[in-house]
């Protein structure tokens, strides 16, 4: 027992390691300051551990109704280390060290049997790792790299049990820790339905195979219900949509138009980009599939290797990889890889895609044989898909000694309802009063603003037509006029920040006199920001 406990400590001290270096270089990185985390990444936990769903009305928006469970690690974060954020972007980068480490060691199991297996292993890792969009999102509160976290683990695990069909528990493990995934994000589901198929391919290699695929569905419901399914329920009890605002054509919620809601800005423009998506940004850098321009050709990698690794199952010519757990990681990227590509195709989803990408490629190279060829061609890819890398930044700032403060903080009765006219502003809501009412998520007409700032307002519609097809302000209206107390609204310090038609669409009105100009550290989409105390128009 003791010598089996001292083999492990290698891998133990190079876990270790890697978080380390990747906190440390997340310090170095500043502090996030994403659009989502301003919108809903910090309301969103607040909202759920403070008794708020229900009781604030929409004020992350739409967001508002996404499973807060994910960002539990970041708010605590902010609770435990408000006063010392360099403490926050140290352990906000350490999901990505583990996930490297996830990929090396799934790499080192696949490759065992070839004549470098931690040669192979390192480079997949290395061309994995470096993946733009895997790297771009080191320290952010995305929640990408811990669900590909999750996601690696299970494949591992599914491989794993391959080996050894006696026993099922590493198949429902697999089961259960994707459908948890699947539960705090949605955007997991193609990787989960990718270890669905993985599994089918591969039942034979088990004595009970509808047993196991038994024990796997009801394994991955547990997970899904266990991480989503209170949330299911409010959603469904608050509008009528367990999901709202997605799938509504099925759910009917009045709260939005009865349609398929997706976004639509990022998905492929013709056959050509249907077929060869991934290399229109591996050769010129623009936003296909990002909110930010990037340049990398992993992903293009990443098809070429499906295909070539695919034909080398086929023929048996894998260079001492397992045909089965080469076939099965086939088929988990290629399914995978489809349905990221038709429900989403955002870079940021496809990010166990990427976390793959140097394992299958590197595969590839060990099929070669057992000579250094192998090591040569996984080198010389390296190369290659690193021409003209362009890595996005999402935004980080320099840390201060508070996470968040205020040049002048306003005042915010307990009784006070406060509405956040623009997205990404409900960061603030705990910082505030914990004890207010908010809402927010307003669409900026820009008709409703003086011709020269309509530009300006236009500005906040840049997301797909259908997202600002919602039925909320009847709802806020409604809130604001069953409200007995003090009614405050955030906006953005334009000009026209009190511009009556937008109040009057819901029974205010108010005077620049009464408001407060205030700025945080975070105040990095306007000059500034604005708190004004408005009052209901009488009937």
């Amino acid at each position: 027992m003791k010598n089996k406990l001292i083999s492990y400590l290698p891998s133990v001290l190079l876990l270790a390691v890697l978080m380390g270096l990747f906190g440390l270089y997340s310090v170095w990185l500043g502090i996030d300051v994403n659009f989502d985390l301003l919108n809903y990444h910090l309301y969103n936990p607040y909202a759920w551990l403070n008794g708020k769903i229900g009781q604030d009305v929409f004020a992350a928006g739409v967001h508002s109704c996404l499973n807060p469970l994910p960002d539990l690690y970041l708010y605590g974060l902010y609770v435990l280390f408000f006063n010392s954020p360099q403490w926050i972007g140290f352990f906000m980068g350490l999901p990505y060290g583990l996930l490297v480490w996830l990929i090396y060691q799934l790499s080192r199991d696949v490759f065992r049997h070839t004549l470098y297996p931690k040669t192979y292993a390192f480079l997949a890792a290395l061309v994995g790792g470096t993946a733009a969009g895997l790297v771009s999102q080191i320290g952010t509160s995305t929640n990408e790299i811990p669900l590909t976290c999750v996601n690696v683990a299970a494949l591992w695990l599914l491989l794993r049990a391959f080996r050894n069909p006696a026993s099922g528990w590493k198949v429902y493990a697999a089961a259960f820790v994707t459908g948890c995934a699947v539960g705090c994000k949605l955007t997991v589901a193609p990787f989960c339905l990718a270890l669905t198929a993985a599994l089918v391919c591969n039942l034979k290699a088990f004595a009970k195979p509808w047993k196991i695929f038994a024990g796997y569905a009801v394994c991955g419901v547990l997970g899904f219900l266990l991480t989503d399914g209170y949330f299911l329920w409010k959603n469904f009890v608050l509008y009528g949509n367990p999901i709202f605002p997605f799938y509504n054509q099925i759910f009917q919620s009045p709260y939005f138009d009865a349609m398929y809601l997706t976004e639509t800005r990022f998905f492929p423009q013709g056959w050509l980009q249907w077929v060869f998506y991934p290399f229109y940004w591996a050769f010129a850098p623009g936003t296909y599939v990002s909110e930010i321009p990037l340049q990398d050709g992993r992903m293009a990698l990443l098809l070429l290797g499906l295909v070539a690794w695919g034909v080398c199952a086929y023929k048996n010519r894998l260079g001492g990889v397992n045909r089965r757990e080469a076939a099965a990681l086939v088929l988990y990227g290629g399914v995978g890889y489809v349905l990221w590509l038709t429900q989403f195709s955002i870079l940021r989803y496809a990010a166990t895609l990427e976390a793959l990408c140097g394992l299958i490629a590197v595969g590839v190279c060990a099929s070669l044989g057992r000579k250094r060829w192998g090591v040569y061609a996984a080198l010389l890819l390296l190369a290659l898909c690193s021409r003209g890398y362009h890595a996005p930044e999402w935004h980080h700032e320099m840390f201060w000694d508070q996470a968040i403060f205020f040049d002048q903080k306003p005042q915010v009765e307990d009784d006070s309802l406060v509405f956040f006219m623009p997205l990404g502003t409900s960061y603030l809501a705990p910082l505030l009063n914990p004890k207010a009412t908010y809402m927010g998520g307003v669409k900026a007409n820009p008709q409703e603003y003086p011709p020269q700032y309509r530009d300006v307002a236009a500005q906040l519609n840049n997301i797909s037509p259908q997202f600002y097809r919602f039925h909320l302000e009847g709802l806020q209206r409604q809130k604001i006029a069953a409200h007995q107390g003090p009614i405050y609204i955030v906006t953005l310090d334009w000009p026209m920040k009190l511009n009556p038609p937008t109040l009057a669409r819901f029974g205010l009105r108010g005077s620049l006199e009464n408001c407060q100009r205030f700025v945080t550290n975070f105040t990095i989409y306007s000059r500034d920001l604005a708190i004004c105390r408005v009052e209901k128009i009488p009937a």
